[in-house]
């Protein structure tokens, strides 16, 4: 779902000081007589736009971040110039209770006409330094450019619970007729010089919560001889984000395409997918446990509020302009779209035909009659395959922005599953009807056992394939928020 990103934040004033030449050759000296105001707006209605993806939005949340720096460039191609200046946290108040980020500052100027405004919030050192030393002619084409960085390079969770996110234009769309001789109170009064910027985060955002636990734990289901019967124990859930984005555009392209190589790689082979680059899985290394949490489409804010971490991802997406999602389906592979892990820890009620009361332990899961074994060997006593569960743990995947759970054979959803940033994409397990996989095979660092039946995640398959395996109830959202109501079923895969 999405979770309109954009946050208002209200006005604020900025005040920029003249580049020093000598230290910035490549952009002209300034001659600032004059003054100006921007108002740096953080929307909270979301955006109309022209890629497929807007699924289920379910409200707005306004997001908890932590501004730290404030960054304005004035561009004035007319006389080559490029007005900038950055300030830290040490000029301002903060955020109101109104939205506003006080207090106002002025920034000087030089005069001139059709004065391109660009802002950058939270902005990473690299990017900052290459932006500062580009010159008028060229800041347009830099501003749109492409940064090789990872989700943790430009968003962070602090500990104070809130975040500091990079934020940049929404669109290149910002001019300013710069009069000369406008005072500093005057560009504040917001009379002369002065226009409305918005801003949007350069990220998207993960969250998976989990219905609350009766007793102490969550039961596992499993088909025995026809009937639903309970066979193990949920005692803990955890998650990460894996198959992030590498690159990310500095401000975002009218569209949301993302850049290559992610967007148009489509894999098409299992072992040159496992050797590619193209993709970010470190926030494999760092799984969180899943809050439980009474599912409430009217009160998704609270536990995005109450997280004691936060999942950022770069968005990925592909084909962004075709509107059939037929046809779009063959773009969005396993092996190319971000998707949650979560790794349930459980229990069996029965190991070996005997009531089982210990804890997680290596067991061997019968592919026949769905029955725990203390070794392999005993599993296939019973003529049979059998999946080994190391220590307890079994994974499901599940992707962040499903366009639909409800599928038919004219439409096996889902079919794609596009991230853009400023979206928060929230999944609600709400059931665990079946049994996990024993690894998740699009992790590059998690093969699979050979000794195991072949695993049904094949990262060249599309995302709904005719594979059964698993079965957990999910519900998805995003910062517009989105929702969705996630059946993971025996044909899920």
């Amino acid at each position: 779902m999405r979770l309109n990103k954009l946050f208002m934040i209200g006005a604020i004033a900025l005040g920029l000081v003249a580049c020093n030449a000598n230290d910035q050759p490549e952009v002209a000296q300034n001659e600032t007589n004059s003054y100006a105001s921007i108002t740096v707006k953080f929307p909270k209605g979301a955006t109309v736009r022209a890629l497929p993806g807007d699924y289920n939005p379910n409200g707005e949340w306004t997001g908890r971040d932590a501004i730290e720096t404030v960054t304005v460039f004035l561009v004035n191609t007319g006389k080559g110039v490029v007005d900038y200046n950055s300030f830290s946290k040490s000029s301002f108040a903060g955020i109101d209770a109104n939205g506003i980020l006080t207090p106002n500052l002025a920034l000087k100027a030089t005069a001139g006409e059709n004065i391109k405004v660009y802002t950058v919030i939270n902005g990473e050192a690299g990017i900052l330094s290459t932006l500062k030393a580009t010159s008028a002619t060229g800041f347009a084409a830099a501003f749109a450019a492409e940064a090789a960085k990872v989700a943790s390079e430009v968003a962070k969770f602090n500990a104070d619970k809130t975040e500091t996110i990079m934020m940049t234009n929404d669109k290149d769309d910002y001019a300013i007729t710069v009069d000369p001789a406008v005072t500093e109170a005057d560009a504040l009064a917001g009379t002369k010089n002065h226009v409305l910027v918005n801003v949007e985060r350069v990220v998207s955002r993960a969250m998976l919560t989990v219905e609350p636990a009766t007793g102490d734990n969550w039961t596992v289901k499993a088909r025995i001889a026809g009937v639903e019967t309970a066979i193990a124990t949920v005692t803990g859930v955890t998650y990460a984000v894996g198959q992030s984005n590498k690159k990310f555009f500095i401000m975002k392209k009218a569209d949301y395409a993302t850049p290559d190589p992610a967007y148009t790689y489509v894999p098409t082979d299992a072992t040159a997918w496992a050797a590619n680059n193209n993709f970010d899985y470190s926030g494999l290394a760092d799984f969180t446990p899943a809050q439980q949490w009474t599912y409430n489409t009217a009160g998704i804010a609270t536990p995005l509020a109450a997280e004691a971490t936060s999942k950022f991802v770069l968005p990925v997406n592909h084909v962004v302009t075709e509107t059939d999602l037929t046809v779009a389906r063959a773009a969005y592979k396993k092996g190319n779209t971000t998707y949650f892990e979560i790794r349930a820890t459980f229990v069996p009620k029965e190991i070996d035909g005997e009531t089982y009361s210990g804890g997680a332990e290596t067991v061997y899961l019968g592919a026949n009659d769905n029955k725990f074994y203390s070794t392999r060997a005993a599993a296939e006593t019973q003529g049979q395959k059998a999946t080994e569960f190391k220590d307890g743990v079994m994974k499901y995947v599940l992707w962040l922005n499903p366009n639909s759970l409800v599928a038919t054979v004219a439409e096996p959803n889902p079919m794609v599953s596009p991230t853009v940033r400023n979206q928060v994409y929230h999944a609600h397990i709400d059931a665990f009807l079946r049994m996990g996989l024993p690894n998740n095979p699009l992790d590059p660092g998690d093969p699979n056992d050979p000794n195991n039946p072949e695993n049904p995640i094949d990262p060249t398959d599309p995302l709904k394939t005719d594979v059964t395996y698993l079965s957990v109830s999910v519900k998805v959202l995003p910062w517009t928020i989105h929702t969705y109501k996630y059946s993971l079923t025996d044909d899920m895969y």
